[in-house]
């Protein structure tokens, strides 16, 4: 056995031998400087009981009792605090202890209920602005369906397209006397 584990059974060895193993022990015997340790805290609390078989506490007052009962004659004859003072009190030394736990639940159930709806109306305004996520076909078609001049320049290069009879040579096309590449203009 290591010196360091016998520490941990050192309260039992002071107070109650008989409870520590047999392997505690015989380690104990073997070991002088766990035996020293041992004697060590053993003189320790044996002078420390002493201090306190010789300890006399102080007497009270003669007139402590006539005092207390002056003052809890006084406080009786005072006018109670208003609602608010006694609630105050109450809730800061403890005079209702049952009392925090449902204050408690009862803010956490506000804050909660408030947030909600806080958050709620903050949601309604939001998405009453947002568009719904189309493909992006969907939305191509969307914009020629909103853009006429592109439909008009699309119509103008098909009909260009069938009187030639041939396909442009370099991708580009005359249309109301503007040259396009083919491609599509977004917005």
């Amino acid at each position: 056995m290591k010196c360091a584990k016998l520490e941990s059974f050192l309260p039992d060895l002071v107070f109650d031998p008989t409870r520590v193993p047999s392997t505690v022990r015989d380690h104990l015997h073997a070991c002088p400087a766990c035996r020293k340790e041992l004697e060590t805290v053993q003189a320790e609390l044996q002078s420390t009981m002493r201090l306190l078989d010789d300890w006399k506490t102080s007497e009270p007052s003669p007139y402590f009792d006539v005092r207390l009962t002056a003052r809890l004659h006084e406080a009786k004859q005072t006018e109670p605090a208003g609602f608010l003072e006694r609630l105050r009190i109450r809730l800061t030394y403890g005079g209702n202890l049952q009392l925090r736990p449902v204050l408690a639940a009862t803010l956490a159930l506000v804050l909660t209920v408030g947030g909600g709806s806080y958050l709620g109306f903050v949601g309604m305004n939001s998405t009453s602005g947002q568009h719904r996520v189309t493909s992006a076909t969907i939305h191509d078609l969307q914009i020629l369906d909103a853009n006429d001049q592109t439909i008009q320049q699309l119509n103008a290069f098909d009909d260009d397209d069938s009187a030639a009879g041939t396909p442009a040579t370099s991708g580009m096309a005359a249309t109301n006397g503007t040259a396009t590449n083919g491609s599509v203009p977004s917005r």
